[in-house]
């Protein structure tokens, strides 16, 4: 076990650097066409419809962009939360009223600013938008290594579980630990990618 264990974490720091070079071979032009594509699908999305939290994250660097669907969000009277780093794996979502809210944070990333009031755990009427560099069409998903979702999520299986990715950061198989939390659903810019039966019945 500990050896399988050892040969996952350097098979993810392997992807992670593969698909780290692969995201940012994609041009700045193409990354704004995909992120609108992926933004109107999730808004397009019953699941997104439906939910009356989305708890998203500020996207950062060459990650698809997150700031319309916050935006658009907030117009449209959801509730929306982003994390707030708390200190190593521990984060909380904290709701914000626009996002004049969000402050440069942990490694220079937006998060609400001290004021924001914290947000409950995740339940049915939530969708929790996940960020990663990789993601496979079980659900499987490689992050930053941190490992702050897989704690934040554990023991909430209710919420829907989102990922917003470009297709080129969609890979055949992920290696995975238990501890690791699937997403239900993949948002690219050409398809949407349903991964759980939970979120099948839900549509």
């Amino acid at each position: 076990m500990v050896k399988n264990t050892e040969r996952n974490h350097i098979l993810k720091k392997e992807i992670r650097e593969k698909y780290r070079c692969i995201r940012k071979e994609i041009s700045s032009d193409a990354r704004e066409e995909a992120s609108a594509r992926i933004a109107g699908q999730l808004f397009n999305e019953p699941a997104y419809q439906k939910a009356r939290f989305i708890y998203c994250y500020a996207s950062f660097e060459d990650e698809a962009d997150t700031h319309r669907i916050i935006e658009e969000s907030l117009r449209q009277g959801k509730r929306v939360a982003l994390p707030r780093v708390r200190g190593k794996h521990r984060m909380e979502f904290c709701f914000i009223k626009s996002p004049a809210d969000l402050k440069p944070g942990f490694l220079g990333i937006r998060e609400p600013g001290p004021w924001c009031p914290k947000a409950p755990a995740p339940y049915s009427e939530t969708m929790v938008i996940m960020p990663g560099i990789a993601f496979d069409r079980s659900g499987g998903r490689i992050g930053y290594g941190g490992g702050y979702y897989d704690a934040y999520l554990t023991g909430h299986t209710r919420c829907i579980k989102a990922a917003l990715a470009y297709s080129a950061q969609i890979a055949d198989e992920l290696p995975s630990e238990p501890e690791d939390v699937k997403v239900d659903m993949i948002i690219t810019e050409k398809e949407l990618i349903l991964c759980q039966q939970d979120c099948r019945e839900i549509r």
